[in-house]
């Protein structure tokens, strides 16, 4: 993004309401997917609870928000260079060859579930459809969203058993493979650690095909439907879209619920078979739809009441790569042998409140930072590396112009 004057302060409070959904699921993330069965049998009723409305209420729909916003800036960033006759594409495609190296960076160092390297990929291949009409992109992006979780449920349900992966293991090779590595991630060596980042990487595609072929798919398409309410200027001129936007609340916010708590029976343990293990995977459209109706239902809130949460929030939506990978970093540190070593624990109450103070801390750092520097540390890093050359970090170095 560009100087703070350009900047609309919506998005940025959107992506850091979404940031806050990253952030806590990752947290649970890095010692639910290795540890559950330990922490699970002390849970509580209040421990039950939360997770069943991490899982219900932000799984898969904080990441699902921060993707079409990823969009949404794809789509800013391509109008404003077509506007100043800048040339797009290998600037562009300078931005996502550093930010993919930002998130190698971050999966060997930081976090197994990286999700920049797929973000990175995904928006050079953007650069395809940056000449495509809005129909086509609209389309295009709600048919990689919805249909691929559809068949993939109805492929399951008419054949009974859930669909194979590329490592030809049964359907509980994902939770053999995390158990396998809980011994490094314990381990007190970082090498050992960062071994098992990687390890973990590759494997979630070859033990868990479906789910990230699904994935990949569903974020693809979130891009290109930012891109499309990007160039509509959805989120620019939220009182012109108003009629849409809370249509778009009725519909997607009551049905994306409803799949979303039929999908998230999996992770709670519920067993289905035949027909019935279909229809979880086929709720998994639900998760982006409830995200439409966070995005539409927050644009209405925020563009007409919003302007203590705009003050509170933007500067954490203005350094998101930052307080992304900042957050990783604590939890990496928190949980890990080469940290405190703190891997189960605690329970789902302790570590929904880390996450949640962890981003208040971030939110504040923010702000600080933000009121004497133009850019966030990782953001600054991603901004120099993409012009090559060092940008004026302070806001003393700038024109007055330019600091409106």
């Amino acid at each position: 993004m560009g100087p703070a004057a350009e900047r609309l302060h919506l998005i940025d409070t959107l992506r850091a309401i979404a940031l806050f959904g990253v952030i806590t699921m990752n947290m649970t993330g890095m010692v639910a997917a290795l540890v559950s069965n330990d922490i699970f049998p002390k849970a509580t009723t209040l421990d039950v609870g939360l997770a069943t409305f991490d899982l219900v209420v932000l799984q898969g729909k904080a990441r699902s928000c921060f993707a079409l916003l990823f969009g949404v800036g794809f789509g800013i960033l391509m109008t404003r260079a077509a506007s100043r006759g800048q040339p797009f594409v290998s600037f562009y495609l300078t931005r996502m060859s550093v930010l993919l190296a930002i998130g190698l960076i971050n999966l060997a160092f930081l976090f197994w579930g990286d999700i920049l390297i797929l973000y990175a990929l995904l928006g050079m291949f953007l650069l395809v459809f940056r000449n495509s009409g809005d129909q086509l992109v609209l389309r295009l992006g709600l048919a990689l969203v919805l249909l691929p979780p559809i068949v993939a449920g109805l492929l399951e349900a008419v054949s009974g058993a859930p669909l194979p992966n590329l490592a030809g293991l049964g359907p509980d090779a994902p939770d053999k493979a995390f158990a396998a590595m809980v011994p490094m991630y314990r381990s007190n060596s970082y090498m050992d650690f960062v071994q098992a980042n990687l390890q973990l990487y590759a494997s979630h595609y070859t033990t868990d095909t479906s789910y990230t072929v699904l994935y990949n798919l569903s974020v693809l398409g979130l891009f290109l439907l930012g891109m499309w309410v990007a160039r509509n200027g959805v989120l620019a001129d939220v009182e012109r879209w108003r009629p849409f936007l809370r249509k778009v609340v009725w519909l997607c916010l009551p049905l994306g619920m409803v799949l979303s708590i039929v999908h998230a029976t999996r992770r709670m343990g519920v067993e289905a078979e035949g027909a019935a293990y279909g229809l979880v995977t086929a709720a998994y459209a639900g998760l982006a739809i409830t995200a439409f109706g966070y995005i539409a239902g927050l644009a209405l809130l925020l563009s007409r009441r919003g302007a203590l949460i705009h003050r509170a929030l933007s500067p954490m939506g203005r350094m998101a790569l930052t307080g992304y990978l900042a957050s990783n970093a604590v939890g990496a540190f928190v949980w890990y042998g080469w940290g405190l070593g703190q891997l189960g624990a605690w329970n789902f109450a302790a570590i929904n409140l880390l996450a949640f103070f962890t981003f208040a801390a971030l939110c504040l750092f923010s702000g600080l930072w933000l009121g004497r520097f133009r850019f966030g540390p990782a953001e600054w890093v991603w901004r120099s590396a993409t012009y090559r050359k060092l940008q004026p970090m302070q806001r003393q170095d700038l024109p007055a112009a330019e600091l409106t």
